[in-house]
């Protein structure tokens, strides 16, 4: 049995919604226990808005987390002064949605479970005290690593990143041949030991178009990218020529490319999260790779706009739990292979 610890996100978004559909949707509980994060007053409040019922989700303390047996439960932080102001930004709504993540990510690790986040608003978190630009960020520096890659999952397309919430301005100064072989290092890692691929195939994207052609529209690739990807394929894939590239962007995510690719390693945000969301829109996951524990999240954000209208799709949420549950597996098995 495993656990899976779920943050309730920003309350004034869809993140309630969405563990309420997860739960009404009759696919789980599964073996395993699934215990929530967040204000509990505010989340049956929410359910009462939506029609949903709550009485199967008990509320749970730390001490009891230990011997849980499968099914739903509730971790509640005290919140008496937050109030719900569906697709509003709050800074009550922010400080619980930040002690939630702490409170996730201290049990994940303690009880070796998986974190499932729900949609944060990073405007909100900020007010709330919390100033770090995503959960990514938030979560690493929990666990005091700064050895992390964020990984989209879209199941026709994966997508890893180099550099994440950056202005497009500041990527090339961002980039250098350590940066790029710690994060291609990383996605190889991931891509054998949580998605059990014994041999994975790597492409990495180049900064400028058409690869900077020789030099003619900027020299990153000649001197920064080609470099690492060469001693990726030396000390990493130890000459199997694992990673492909520097590619041009406009061509690597090409169906050609698609079939004969695991993973696409992007040097900046939109370069791989346009042709992921053009691809798998509203069913992907955010997976952060590296980190000691397990950690997914939706592909989306908080939407604001229909919160609170029971318009929200849950397919990603689902997907996110899935892919926690499977990681977790495929990580237990890759220990028992290296045992």
């Amino acid at each position: 049995m495993e656990k899976i610890f779920i943050t309730v996100g920003d309350i004034n978004g869809i993140g309630n919604e969405l563990i309420l559909k997860f739960i009404d949707s009759g696919i789980y509980p599964t073996n395993n226990s699934y215990i929530i994060i967040g204000c509990r007053r505010i989340f049956d409040e929410t359910a009462s808005i939506l029609n949903y019922p709550t009485e199967c989700v008990k509320n749970i303390n730390a001490s009891e987390i230990e011997n849980i047996a499968p099914g739903f439960y509730f971790y509640d932080i005290p919140s008496p002064d937050l109030r719900l102001e569906l697709g509003k930004a709050t800074a009550e709504a922010g400080l619980l949605s930040g002690l939630a993540i702490k409170k996730g990510v201290e049990l994940s690790d303690k009880y070796k479970g998986a974190l499932v986040t729900a949609p944060i608003n990073k405007y909100s978190l900020h007010l709330g005290g919390f100033d770090y630009p995503g959960h990514t960020e938030f979560i690493a520096e929990l666990l005091s690593t700064d050895d992390f890659l964020m990984i989209l999952d879209g199941k026709k397309i994966k997508v890893a990143l180099v550099t994440t919430h950056l202005a497009l301005k500041d990527v090339s100064h961002a980039l250098n041949i350590t940066s790029i072989f710690n994060k291609g290092r990383l996605l190889y890692s991931s891509l054998v030991s949580d998605y059990g691929i014994k041999e994975p195939r790597i492409a990495v994207c180049s900064l400028n178009p058409h690869a900077g052609d020789s030099g003619l529209f900027g020299n990153e690739e000649e001197k920064i990218i080609s470099p690492a990807v060469e001693e990726l394929n030396r000390k990493i894939s130890r000459g199997k020529g694992s990673f492909n590239g520097p590619l041009p962007s406009d061509t690597a995510f090409t169906t050609t490319y698609l079939e004969k690719t695991d993973a696409h390693l992007v040097m900046y945000h939109d370069q791989g999260l346009i042709p992921l969301k053009l691809l798998s829109f509203g069913t992907a996951v955010n997976f952060t790779a590296g980190l000691k524990i397990v950690r997914t999240s939706p592909d989306h954000g908080t939407a604001y706009d229909i919160a609170g209208k029971g318009k929200a799709d849950c397919k990603s949420f689902k997907n996110a739990v899935k892919m926690a549950e499977n990681i977790l597996e495929n990580r237990k098995i890759s220990l028992l292979r290296d045992i």
